[in-house]
């Protein structure tokens, strides 16, 4: 792949993205909305006296597992486990509005026969496209991230929640896990974009991937798992062969020579 292609086909979407209204506002809204639910929320519980506070609502598997600590600090790793997996779904609003707008949305311009037209490859577009879609939300998911934990601290959350916020496990999922989540998102939107005439029902049809992330969360909540390191292992070994798979996928699916006369 020529990457000077590639970055030529990011620096195009990126731009085409800023001048969509809708996705500005989200890069806005969101970062500030998926920050302030955490801290708020963490706020709330420090207001609860120590004297008054009980684990007695957290699940019997989740209470055993940390029995070794005060009441007050297992909500409060409770709730931060949860946000973690928040941060999961946090990169993905973004990235898919772009990937669904990307294809469908160029077709509508008129502006899709003329780069395909170009020398860039199939490949190179997509990766480049997908790239561009992720990258924005990626970073703002990033961003919400450091502001939480930034708050954690001011708000002298319990060691042990700090732990859950800023700690090896929590670089895993953020760092790790969260651009490959997005990633296959972002892929998803865009297979979906080149085989529909509409960008609503795209974005709509790629949130399914959203559905498993909603499991984990409420596996987590009902102390069904707990996310440990190894099994974050697995889900990144998992997600990692699903990406290279989708990018396959994508490029056979976008079927190039016929997409335009398909689709007048």
């Amino acid at each position: 792949m020529n990457l000077h292609r590639i970055a030529a086909v990011i620096d195009k979407e990126i731009h085409d993205a800023l001048r969509n209204r809708y996705i500005v506002m989200l890069m806005i809204l969101l970062p500030i909305l998926f920050a302030a639910i955490p801290i708020l929320s963490l706020i709330g519980i420090r207001q609860i006296p120590p004297s008054r506070a009980s684990s007695g609502g957290l699940p019997p598997a989740l209470a055993r597992r940390l029995a070794g600590l005060p009441p007050q600090a297992q909500l409060e790793v409770f709730l931060a486990s949860q946000f973690m997996l928040l941060f999961w779904v946090a990169p993905l609003a973004i990235p898919m509005t772009i990937a669904a707008y990307s294809v469908v949305g160029e077709k509508r311009e008129k502006a899709l026969e003329p780069l395909l037209a170009t020398p860039v490859t199939t490949g190179e577009l997509l990766v480049g496209k997908a790239l561009a879609a992720a990258c924005p939300g990626i970073a703002l998911s990033w961003a919400a991230y450091l502001l939480t934990v930034a708050a954690a601290h001011g708000i002298r959350l319990s060691p042990p929640a700090r732990e859950t916020f800023w700690g090896p496990v929590a670089w895993a999922q953020i760092f790790g896990l969260g651009p490959l989540i997005t990633l296959l998102a972002t892929l998803t939107g865009l297979m979906v974009s080149s085989r529909v005439n509409d960008p609503r029902l795209a974005e709509q049809i790629g949130m399914v991937v959203i559905l498993p992330l909603m499991g984990l969360i409420l596996a987590q909540s009902f102390g069904f798992l707990w996310l440990s390191g190894s099994l974050l292992g697995l889900i990144a070994l998992f997600l990692l062969g699903v990406d290279a798979l989708l990018i396959a996928l994508a490029v056979t699916v976008f079927e190039r020579e016929t997409i335009l006369t398909r689709w007048r």
